[in-house]
């Protein structure tokens, strides 16, 4: 109880505990020292003079004896006060403190608490509203207008149908609401915003009370989150477009497709896979079954022909080509068709596999093969009429089957077996055949060994060039004809042994004529039938000089002997004249190679009483090497006879 002028007449207690004085110190105190704000104290005062001393539930703020400031409750009433008895009439005052310091701080606190809720609700990604049961707007979020596109003030007490795109689903949705107590989670709707734009969202609504902007979750108001999924739908909408036109696109693929994921199940197919794998059968491969699974029910079913009788074995063979994919797999199944499988591996571990029908491939192929092995056999029995350098320039492509010729320096080379008419006449048709083709055969490869054209055989007679279509050169093609004829000549002379051992009393000689000079060389004919060979007077002069040659001799002409003659010993034969030539012709029988002549053996001579041998081996002709041959082994079978008598 204080006095008009504030002083402190009477207090309890709990007064001197609030305040924290001791009950000596508080006797008339001045009031005024409680006070935290004096001008709140001064206002007091006024508002009690103006109702008559009569004050209720102010609150203020005091201070305690230490300083600590409290929040308290007063109420003021008018009593008298008189020697220590108190009654409520007078001019005194009597005010009752109560201590709200806890509930003041509580309230702020609470008050703080929902500052901060109302922030993050403002700012928080998904848009917030509260309706009445009417579809009123009575509380709103930042988020929410940015997502329709309002300003603040255009969306108090907004009637929310209108954000609804169909208002028939609206009208589902609130009938929801009442069957589910208010309740509503996570539903796709289609609001549309102030421009007009459509937009998918997600909405879920719960129960709320909502007065004088506070919000509690009971009451007849309802609370709804507001999802923006629109970005999302539009991903799906495209990744749905997307897998159509993938899933078209495989499917207009004219070879089978398949896509297995990393746990090795299907992923996707087109319907020629389906057909390739079970070929004739109406079987629906599902997605997710495995690859062994599939690949077994086919191997199982008898459409792989490389599966029947070893199902297991094969099905292992398979998923190991699966799971460590290289080179195309070729596949026949059980109705004749042929399935070539191309796999590879994905990033993320899946398999990739096309499957091809090469039915009529491989029957082609098969065809081929067949037709080649025909053409090859032809060609190798065409070959056999033809010089192997024709043969190759024309199949390599080098030179074509066209009436073509050119003006070119070849060394031309005749080759003819000495008396074969009287030969003849001596032999079986049979044996004759037999003989004459073992001649031509060895005589022929020898040709083929020095790089010789063989132009053609005409009876016994070989005609053979060097210079086209291939060519070392004017001189070495000379030199290696002439190498060439000195074989030949060996070779008759080991052949001659062999004939005779066989029954052959007169074996075959051959005399060989070689010319260097410019001929007309390429084929000549008709379109239908033509010939690879030569034409021109150096021919004629090849073979003027093998008819001068002397059996088992070779005769070449002074054009091959300037070419020649640093490699090979040749002596001079004489002149001879051939028609269509002015001049004589100078002739030379070839020796032998130098190198030879240098590392055989000199002359052979003996002179005894009854004996007198002179041979020069190297000097004589292969003809004349014969004849003494055969001379000395008669004299040779003379004295043996004589001896053993």
């Amino acid at each position: 109880i204080v006095d008009e002028d504030g002083r402190l007449l009477f207090h309890n207690a709990r007064l001197r505990e609030l305040l924290g004085y001791q009950e000596e110190e508080i006797d008339l105190i001045d009031t005024s020292t409680f006070w935290h704000d004096l001008e709140q104290r001064s206002r007091i005062i006024i508002a009690l003079r103006d109702r008559g001393g009569q004050l209720l539930n102010e609150e203020v703020i005091w201070k305690t004896k230490k300083g600590q400031l409290i929040h308290l409750l007063i109420s003021y009433v008018q009593v008298a006060y008189h020697g220590g008895h108190i009654s409520f009439v007078g001019g005194k005052r009597i005010c009752w403190v109560y201590d709200v310091t806890a509930l003041t701080q509580r309230e702020a606190q609470v008050a703080e608490q929902e500052r901060q809720l109302c922030e993050i609700l403002e700012y928080c990604p998904a848009g917030l509203i509260v309706v009445d049961d009417e579809g009123r707007l009575l509380f709103h979020n930042w988020r929410l207008r940015e997502l329709l596109g309002y300003e603040e003030e255009e969306m108090e007490l907004f009637d929310t149908k209108r954000f609804w795109h169909d208002l028939d689903h609206r009208a589902r949705i609130v009938e929801l609401l009442r069957e589910r107590g208010g309740q509503l989670l996570n539903e796709e709707v289609i609001w549309k915003s102030k421009q007009g734009q459509l937009l998918h969202l997600l909405i879920s609504y719960v129960q709320v009370a909502y007065q004088g902007g506070h919000i509690g979750f009971s009451g007849g108001k309802r609370l709804c989150w507001v999802y923006d999924i629109t970005s999302l739908r539009r991903a799906e909408q495209a990744r749905m477009r997307s897998e159509q036109r993938l899933a078209e696109a495989i499917e207009s693929i004219s070879e089978g497709f398949a896509c297995y994921d990393a746990e090795d199940r299907l992923a996707v197919c087109n319907s020629c896979y389906r057909e390739l794998l079970y070929a004739g059968l109406e079987v629906d491969v599902v997605t997710g079954t495995t690859f062994e699974s599939n690949i077994r029910q086919a191997a199982e079913g008898g459409y792989i022909k490389d599966a029947e009788g070893r199902v297991e074995e094969w099905v292992a063979e398979r998923l190991l080509q699966h799971r460590n994919p290289g080179e195309p797999q070729m596949q026949q199944r059980g109705n004749g068709r042929w399935v070539m499988v191309s796999e590879r591996r994905t990033a993320d571990g899946g398999t990739v596999a096309v499957y091809s029908d090469i039915t009529e491939l491989k029957q082609r192929e098969e065809d081929l093969t067949e037709k080649s092995a025909a053409l090859e056999a032809l060609s190798k029995k065409l070959a056999k009429y033809l010089a192997p350098q024709v043969y190759d320039s024309i199949f390599t492509g080098r030179q074509d089957a066209k009436i073509v010729s050119k003006r070119k320096k070849l060394t031309i080379c005749f080759s003819d077996i000495v008396g074969f008419t009287e030969t003849t006449d001596k032999m079986e048709s049979e044996d004759l055949t037999q003989l004459l083709n073992h001649y031509l055969t060895e005589m022929s490869k020898i040709a083929l060994r020095h790089g010789a054209t063989i132009d053609k055989y005409v009876g016994d007679a070989i005609v053979m060039f060097f210079g086209d279509p291939e060519t070392r050169g004017v001189k070495e093609d000379a030199i290696a004809c002439v190498k060439m004829a000195l074989t030949m000549q060996k070779r008759i002379g080991e052949l001659a042994e062999h004939w005779r051992d066989i029954g052959i009393e007169t074996p075959f000689r051959c005399r060989i004529g070689i010319h260097t000079g410019h001929c007309t060389v390429g084929n000549f004919g008709s379109e239908d039938r033509m010939d690879y060979t030569m034409v021109g007077g150096a021919v004629n002069l090849a073979s003027r000089l093998e008819h001068e040659a002397q059996p088992g001799g070779v005769l070449i002409s002074y054009e091959t002997f300037a070419h020649v003659r640093d490699e090979i010993h040749c002596e001079e034969h004489g002149h001879i004249r051939v028609k269509g030539i002015a001049y004589p012709v100078a002739t030379y029988n070839v020796v032998a190679l130098k190198t030879d002549l240098a590392t055989t053996c000199g002359p052979v001579r003996a002179d005894m009483p009854h004996l007198r041998l002179e041979i020069e081996p190297e000097l004589m002709s292969a003809d004349e090497r014969h004849q003494a041959a055969t001379t000395l082994r008669h004299a040779l079978g003379i004295l043996k006879n004589r001896t053993e008598k």
